[in-house]
């Protein structure tokens, strides 16, 4: 007989997905389907596996047996409020980690992290719930990732840097260290944060600058979370 394989449940059927699905299939997951808002996506395969439908399908789920839940969606916020819901109908949020992935054994993860191809995670880190560490980012010695945080490809933070929930690190971005990133946050693509960087802002540049208020995340917290990337 095979060796059994446990069954997982993706919310969310875009980019993030196509990447972390193949992670967690190197991992020995067996993907039943994705659920995903857009509805021209229901009924489709995709990456494997059908579309099944959207969001509200998930306490049915749960309760024909499935119990683990993959959220691979972009928005940092959703990540989170989606994680609390899925918790709340009695899912488990395993981690899905790219086996090029390099993790401290003196790091912590929390739950429902996606780390994806050559990620590194140093000594002494603390990684929050439900973050997307993307690929050949590195998380130096001592950081601490609040939940929800994505840092996108490429980006490099150096030791003891502090990032709160729901920030998004923009690809190939630069922090400097012993630097603090607020919660809702919104660093530019390219930047180089030499200073610390206040609450729900927009900053960018090298240096970097805060540019705006991110009323994007404002906005995002105020509406239906929807299962898009």
């Amino acid at each position: 007989m095979g060796r059994h394989m446990p069954k997982v449940i993706f919310l969310g059927a875009g980019g993030i997905a196509i990447v972390a699905a193949e992670i967690a299939r190197l991992q020995g997951f067996d993907i039943v389907g994705f659920l995903d808002d857009k509805t021209e996506k229901h009924g489709t395969m995709f990456c494997g596996a059908k579309v099944l439908g959207n969001f509200s399908m998930l306490p049915a789920l749960r309760q024909k047996g499935l119990k683990n839940v993959v959220i691979a969606i972009g928005s940092c916020q959703g990540r989170i409020e989606i994680a609390q819901r899925a918790l709340a109908y009695g899912f488990a949020l395993p981690s899905v980690i790219h086996p090029s992935a390099i993790i401290s054994l003196y790091a912590s993860v929390g739950q429902g992290a996606i780390m994806m191809p050559g990620a590194i995670i140093n000594a002494g880190s603390r990684i929050g719930a439900n973050i997307i560490v993307n690929t050949a980012a590195s998380i130096d010695h001592d950081c601490t990732i609040g939940d929800g945080v994505h840092i996108a490809p490429g980006s490099r933070l150096a030791g003891l840097v502090s990032v709160g929930t729901a920030t998004w690190i923009g690809i190939g971005s630069v922090i400097r260290e012993s630097v603090k990133i607020g919660s809702n946050v919104l660093i530019g693509a390219g930047s180089l944060v030499l200073k610390n960087v206040p609450d729900g802002v927009v900053a960018y540049g090298s240096p970097a600058k805060v540019i705006r208020g991110n009323s994007v995340s404002k906005s995002a917290r105020q509406r239906p979370i929807r299962l898009v990337s």
